[in-house]
């Protein structure tokens, strides 16, 4: 995952981005229902992406290859998918209360933009070497411009959510907008092997080269990750139809069925004869990979559905968590490779560690986090007014820190 720094949540992964309106047209305008599961669905991924991080900066080499590695990496290895799912599922929610108003630029859409481009600048300003905007001005290496216009998670969910507001704004009916972005999301996986086949550093200009692109610098270019934003969408589409006609539970069993078929489909697809033109890597460009990890999510989601319906054991925290996803995600970032590792607390913890040491530091770290979630939540509730403040003062100092060194 990428590093942003400690921000407010994400617009699809906020607190409204859960919820829906019950049963009833647009025009009435119901009081929005709360759907836990899509929180619980973002707090697990961001539970295991504390332990994700974690292995990835303390793991000995000497332990990296081996089948539990192998193992791990695959199961880690669905955060990212679960938290983009995540983001495309909450924004269709979102869009049910405000489709209007987006459509006809009012408030709400600015307010939508607005955010979107606060999460922007996090993203970007998270990559700044040093924090120094002299080395901008003077820089003497292009890996120093590559670095801080890399494009990580928050990039590609920015860019993604845009794609879906376009498709609102030209196509301005739910069912043509949810057919579109699921051809989308097919022409997206289809185009990565050769998407990353490509060397675009030479013809267009760097900032939007590594959004198609790893090119060795992005973690997450559109290709293929905007797929699983896009096919959170559609989920989400068919999800709010079957709450219209009340058949929720048949619905989720439905997803739940699609998942297994598209993972036996995706491991049964290896074993045809053909592949597409471009880059052949089965875990990076497939399309059948980008299948399988879409089939897990699918499964995870109908699970956790099942969880909420069931009322017997929800994890607050967890869910909380959810709700406060970009904040917990930039401070256990924050915490992980500025604390831990910097030179302070890093020269005496150390640098290395096996299975047992990523375990305790993973789940001391989860605790805090799962805790931090809560008091932000809580203070949010309280004084809205006081944290909202709190967060634009913070985005002024960020500014100024950067502009004065």
């Amino acid at each position: 995952m990428g590093s942003p720094s400690a921000s407010p949540q994400l617009p699809a992964i906020s607190n409204q981005a859960g919820a829906s309106p019950a049963a009833a047209p647009a025009a009435a305008a119901p009081k929005p229902v709360r759907y836990g599961f899509i929180d619980l669905l973002r707090g697990f991924a961001l539970v295991v992406m504390i332990e994700t991080h974690m292995v990835n900066a303390y793991l000995a080499a000497g332990s990296r290859h081996t089948a539990t590695f192998f193992w791990l990496t695959f199961f880690n290895g669905l955060v990212a998918p679960s938290f983009l799912f995540a983001s495309g599922f909450s924004i269709i929610l979102q869009s049910a209360r405000q489709w209007d108003s987006w459509i006809h630029f009012r408030p709400p859409f600015w307010k939508q933009m607005r955010r979107l481009g606060f999460i922007t600048l996090v993203a970007y300003y998270s990559h700044i070497d040093d924090f120094k905007f002299s080395k901008y001005v003077h820089w003497d290496h292009p890996a120093l411009w590559r670095t801080a216009l890399q494009v990580d998670i928050l990039q590609c969910i920015v860019v993604s959510l845009l794609v879906i507001h376009v498709l609102i704004f030209v196509l301005r009916k739910r069912s043509w907008v949810a057919w579109a972005a699921g051809l989308l999301a097919i022409a997206v996986a289809l185009a990565t092997p050769w998407m990353w086949s490509q060397d675009f550093l030479g013809g267009l200009p760097m900032a939007l080269a590594l959004f198609l692109n790893p090119h060795g610098i992005s973690l997450f270019p559109l290709f293929p990750w905007m797929f699983f934003v896009l096919a959170g969408s559609c989920a989400s589409h068919a999800f709010l139809k079957s709450v219209e006609k009340g058949r929720q539970s048949r619905c989720m069993r439905f997803i739940f069925v699609a998942g297994l078929l598209m993972i036996v489909g995706s491991l049964a697809g290896r074993a045809v004869p053909f592949s597409l033109p471009g880059r052949q890597n089965f875990y990076t460009t497939s399309p059948l990979y980008v299948v399988l990890r879409t089939g897990c999510v699918l499964i995870i989601c109908a699970l956790l559905y099942l969880l909420e319906q069931s009322g017997r054991w929800i994890p607050k925290r967890v869910q909380l968590a959810g709700q406060e996803s970009l904040m917990v995600y930039g401070v256990h970032l924050w915490v992980i490779f500025a604390l831990l590792r910097g030179k302070g607390v890093g020269s005496r913890l150390g640098l290395e560690a096996g299975y047992p040491g990523c375990l305790v530091l993973s789940a001391v770290t989860i605790v805090f986090m799962l805790w931090l979630a809560r008091q932000w939540h809580s203070l949010k509730k309280n004084y809205p007014r006081f944290t909202k403040a709190a967060q634009a003062a913070t985005v002024v100092m960020l500014v100024f820190v950067f502009l004065s060194r």
